[in-house]
């Protein structure tokens, strides 16, 4: 079971296993799709953890072609892929062979310059947030007893992207996170929740934790709480 806690290493794409027509930069953190619209997927490098924000940038689209950006996550470990299997979309084909789980991201996510940040959490869903809106849930349903690794496919309009780091980024702001107010409910820990579905974030982990097991509703508008993010360590 991964763990909330940022490892160390950066997010990079996997550098061999790939879609026929990525071509990635020397650190591979770019990925730029050559030609056609689809042949497209990538992987993280690594296993990601638990709350762990995946951010991209697209850095160049195509008018050319429909559809867009796809993001998921899969208990497949790309470096024992064979590249030249891998199906030429991720939606439905990789996604049908099992063990991934990934969806479309809203047209807005297609525009050059749109930031995207998505993640899983540990009740398996996943989560998606584009330029510093607060997040929205994308799909649930992922198993998270295991490994698992970012899964991207740059297809139709999306034609090249750029994996961000989330501590080097302004991504992660005052829009939904209030890491530097005290929890409204213990006054000793920072808030550093975000209650779904209504958005707020005035409450810090533990005091969170403790209204699940006593009732579950939002101590700001009494909505019942479906879902926590944990938005800062």
């Amino acid at each position: 079971l991964g763990s909330s806690q940022t490892p160390n290493k950066p997010l990079c794409f996997h550098p061999t296993t790939k879609g026929f027509q990525i071509q990635l930069d020397a650190a591979c953190r770019t990925a730029n799709r050559t030609g056609t619209f689809c042949d497209g997927i990538v992987f993280s490098n690594r296993p990601v953890q638990l709350d762990e924000k995946v951010v991209l940038q697209v850095l160049s689209t195509h008018s050319r072609w429909d559809g867009g950006l796809r993001v998921g996550f899969t208990s497949l470990n790309p470096s024992q892929m064979i590249p030249k299997d891998l199906p030429r979309f991720v939606c439905p084909p990789l996604v049908l062979q099992g063990q991934t789980w990934a969806h479309l991201l809203p047209t807005a996510c297609v525009g050059q310059g749109t930031v995207v940040c998505f993640w899983v959490n540990r009740r398996g869903r996943v989560f998606f947030s584009i330029n510093n809106e607060p997040c929205s849930l994308l799909f649930k349903g992922v198993p998270v007893e295991g490994p698992l690794w970012a899964v991207m496919d740059i297809y139709g309009q999306t034609k090249a992207v750029q994996l961000l780091e989330p501590s080097a980024s302004t991504f992660i702001t005052q829009t939904y996170m209030s890491s530097m107010e005290k929890c409204i409910i213990c006054y000793a820990h920072m808030a550093n929740t975000l209650l779904y579905p209504c958005g707020h974030t005035d409450c810090c982990y533990g005091c969170v934790q403790r209204m699940l097991a006593t009732g579950a509703q939002c101590p700001i508008c009494r909505q019942n709480i479906k879902d926590v993010v944990r938005i800062s360590p």
